[in-house]
């Protein structure tokens, strides 16, 4: 789901403006910048491109999408459903300086027109709460949501968190934003096969000092089930230790110990642990000390 605006290109005597340059666009608000694989189409006007995703780097939660259509001569802008605050924020601020700057008017999807300065009374925290009502009605038992840096899996029973707030989209909001820019390590599987025991062992990664984002229930993504067999799958976790007194050494990380991944969760305790989104924990950054505290007594698993 999604909101589009559109803001009609300027007609002059000798037919509609040149199209503005992806630079002039994202000039027009303080600290809107082009996706990262797009820094290199500042120069190109916006018609010359499929499609332009912006964001406010620490500020946007979810990516706004900026295109020209050739065919009605409009600028759109996109916004998706639900979008966080500041995404809103960015994409009307967007939208009603290039009206101001083209002396046109806006329309969104539905046909209805604002001008630059009305499309603020835009219930734009509505739309925020209408999109979570809908995953809710959708009977999902999960929604994917793609962020800037990271896809979060929502749940019912978090997004009926969001709703009972005093705030709902501004709950959302903080949710959404804060875990796109955790400074944390987000651990991928890896596999290893014996070809004796004809085992396969699916493996994450604790090291020590590390802030840590690991899966609730290891699975495998939809890329591997085309060459596992999950028959014959387990999964563990690698932990990493390193020399508590020079943390920051890598020559002096080393392999401690492997471990079943239901024995890792079973011991880590709740105080270094805290919900990620509905698939995903966030592990605290823990000394060598404190790992092998919590898991010396953990059977080694071997292939």
């Amino acid at each position: 789901m999604s909101i589009t605006f559109s803001v009609s290109n300027k007609r002059g005597l000798l037919g509609f403006q040149k199209v503005l340059k992806i630079s002039e666009l994202l000039g027009l608000v303080d600290g809107l910048e082009p996706h990262p694989v797009q820094k290199d189409s500042l120069t190109l006007g916006l018609d010359k491109l499929p499609l332009l995703k912006c964001w406010a780097p620490a500020k946007s939660g979810r990516y706004i999408d900026l295109e020209y259509d050739k065919t009605h001569k409009t600028y759109n802008v996109r916004i998706l459903t639900p979008s966080t605050l500041a995404d809103w924020e960015y994409a009307l601020t967007l939208v009603s300086k290039l009206s101001s700057r083209l002396g046109t008017s806006i329309r969104d999807e539905h046909g209805r027109e604002y001008s630059s300065s009305s499309v603020w009374d835009y219930p734009y925290q509505e739309d925020i709460v209408f999109g979570l009502k809908a995953f809710l009605k959708s009977g999902y038992e999960l929604v994917y949501q793609d962020g800037i840096r990271r896809t979060l899996a929502l749940s019912p029973h978090l997004v009926e968190g969001f709703l009972k707030a005093d705030n709902p989209a501004q709950s959302y909001s903080d949710f959404f934003t804060t875990r796109q820019y955790i400074g944390a390590y987000d651990a991928q599987s890896k596999f290893y096969g014996s070809e004796q025991s004809e085992k396969i062992l699916g493996t994450y990664t604790l090291t020590a000092g590390v802030d840590t984002i690991l899966p609730l229930v290891p699975t495998l993504a939809p890329e591997d089930t085309e060459y596992i067999d999950e028959s014959k799958l387990s999964w563990c976790c690698n932990l990493v230790g390193c020399d508590d007194a020079d943390p920051d050494n890598l020559e002096k990380f080393f392999i401690y110990k492997r471990i079943s991944y239901s024995d890792f969760l079973d011991k880590l305790p709740e105080n270094m642990t805290q919900l990620f989104d509905a698939e995903k924990v966030l592990v605290s950054a823990m000394t060598f000390a404190q790992m092998k505290a919590l898991f010396e007594d953990c059977q080694e698993l071997v292939l």
